[in-house]
């Protein structure tokens, strides 16, 4: 009996090591990397940046250089045409004096007149996106640049500003040549102009239209920088329509409408084209510290 007691202390005693030992194991470690998936979907989260250089670095180098400013053109080239009159045609006109003989002495004489006729065309910018596309694009560039304190100048107004200038200093009529008129602001205003031309981009995960930029010194016409940029592909999702998946931006979410038939969700509307313009003046602002600064 004695040694049944003893058999069943010793049973109870092994047991009770066993689960104390079970109960102190270390516990699981996590995984050493995360899985692939993590790491993508947190990739495309990022904001898309074309810019290195940081907003105080460029800062300095721009207050250094004396704060520059820069006149800009999105959407349509610089004209290479000096005046709004030229000539179309010539005429020669032949005129010949005669006369009684000895009283006169018959001449011949050629003039040659020229006819100069003014064609002037309204700036138009590219076709491949709308005015109200590229009135999208032009704010969002436009806001970029002067996030970092670039100062623009407004085309439109510091042509008319110089036009009332000249009328009231001078005799001269400067609406009679736009052109030149146009010449005159950019050499008083700026030393430095831009242009900004989209085109087709076909690479993967990047958007179909990407932007030919060029930066053009007005000191002595030097060409400091002429770069085509594409424009990463922005983020996109799965999302169930009637005829099934289609892959679209991510929705953004304002609020919730209470209808007779229900909620309706209301969302934002993506402003793609100023987000393009916002991509695009990251890479100017890097040509400009790379470039001129």
């Amino acid at each position: 009996m004695k040694a049944v007691y003893v058999s069943t202390l010793c049973a109870a005693a092994t047991l009770i090591i066993s689960s104390v030992a079970q109960a102190q194991d270390a516990p699981a470690q996590p995984m050493l990397t995360d899985s692939y998936f993590d790491r993508a979907r947190a990739a495309e989260q990022q904001p898309a940046s074309l810019l290195t250089v940081d907003e105080a670095t460029f800062k300095a180098a721009y207050e250094k250089a004396g704060r520059p400013k820069l006149v800009m053109l999105v959407g349509e080239p610089f004209s290479g045409m000096v005046s709004e009159w030229h000539m179309q045609r010539r005429v020669s006109v032949n005129a010949q004096a005669t006369g009684t003989q000895g009283t006169f002495v018959p001449e011949s004489q050629s003039v040659q007149v020229g006819v100069e006729q003014r064609g002037y065309a309204h700036s138009q910018r590219s076709g491949m996106l709308t005015n109200e596309q590229w009135d999208e694009y032009q704010r969002g560039y436009q806001s970029m640049l002067m996030r970092y304190g670039v100062r623009l100048v407004n085309r439109a107004i510091a042509m008319r500003l110089l036009d009332s200038e000249i009328r009231a200093e001078t005799n001269r009529n400067p609406q009679d040549d736009n052109q030149r008129l146009e010449m005159d602001m950019l050499r008083k205003h700026t030393s430095l102009i831009l242009e900004v031309m989209p085109y087709r981009e076909n690479k993967l995960n990047y958007e179909p239209i990407g932007y030919h930029i060029t930066m053009t010194s007005l000191k002595d016409a030097t060409l400091l920088a002429d770069e085509r940029v594409p424009i990463p592909q922005g983020v996109l999702e799965y999302r169930a329509r009637a005829g099934g998946y289609n892959l679209e931006r991510p929705r953004q979410i304002a609020g919730v409408s209470a209808q007779s038939g229900g909620y309706q969700v209301l969302e934002e509307q993506h402003e793609i084209w100023a987000e393009q313009g916002a991509l695009a003046a990251q890479a100017t602002l890097q040509m400009l510290y790379d470039r001129y600064l």
